[in-house]
């Protein structure tokens, strides 16, 4: 957390359990949460007899640690709740990234292809960041395949942005990416072939859907009638060109 009065940094908080509460609250500001939901997310079915004790030990030092850079955020507790109180002009970089990733597509429509790709990249590198490195827990994990998911997502944008703006070879490289990083998510080969399509080079196409066919073949799939139809266009295009060059 970074505030004008400094920055209270990870190792400032109440030890690994300080820094699970405080994604927790943070993740879930919006609304109060009760003491046995806060404990399941602290110790999961460890849950220690003394809970009580130790979930009102770690709320004060974690508001000792929060006082010190940033008065005006409040851990407030109430009725077997707590919440989270943050300035109205709070950024929180998840957020932002959730919002990024959202107005992508209406700067695409207004052809505003410069900021869309400017959204992505803050999205994308918002989302490539690690959470609670070390942790395991169900709402972490399911944390992570969101911000899993925001990434990738955010790097389709990028690719389409950058055919947009005409930089067919950054949309390639950002294709590939796609693909290394999940060969079984089909808009990576959809990038590719397009990226591949609008650098004058639709011929290579074809390989790409050999590759995307091979990748769901081995786990039992095939691709799916958008990524076909796609395929087809680019074919067919590249054919009516060469007929109307010969």
């Amino acid at each position: 957390m970074e505030t004008d009065a400094g920055a209270l940094e990870e190792e400032s908080l109440p030890g690994r359990l300080g820094r699970r509460l405080w994604v927790y609250l943070v993740l879930n500001r919006r609304r109060p949460i009760g003491r046995g939901e806060i404990g399941e997310a602290l110790w999961g079915e460890d849950t220690p007899e003394a809970a009580d004790a130790s979930l009102n030990a770690l709320v004060s030092r974690l508001r000792s640690a929060i006082r010190t850079v940033a008065p005006d955020v409040k851990l407030r507790a109430s009725g077997g709740t707590y919440s989270l109180a943050l300035p109205a002009d709070v950024f929180v970089d998840r957020e932002r990234a959730w919002t990024a990733i959202h107005h992508v597509e209406a700067l695409r429509r207004q052809g505003d292809s410069v900021n869309a790709w400017a959204e992505a990249v803050i999205a994308n590198e918002i989302a490539a960041r690690s959470l609670l490195p070390g942790e395991d827990g169900a709402w972490i994990e399911a944390e992570r395949r969101t911000l899993r998911d925001t990434e990738l997502q955010a790097l389709e944008a990028i690719g389409q942005a950058e055919i947009d703006r005409h930089r067919a070879d950054e949309a390639e490289r950002v294709g590939r990416r796609l693909i290394a990083a999940d060969p079984l998510r089909e808009s990576g080969y959809r990038l590719l072939m397009r990226a591949l399509a609008a650098g004058g080079n639709p011929a290579q196409a074809g390989r790409v859907m050999d590759e995307c066919r091979s990748a769901l073949a081995a786990a039992a799939a095939s691709p799916s009638a958008e990524t076909e139809r796609l395929y087809r266009e680019i074919v067919g295009r590249s054919s009516r060109l060469s007929s109307s060059a010969g």
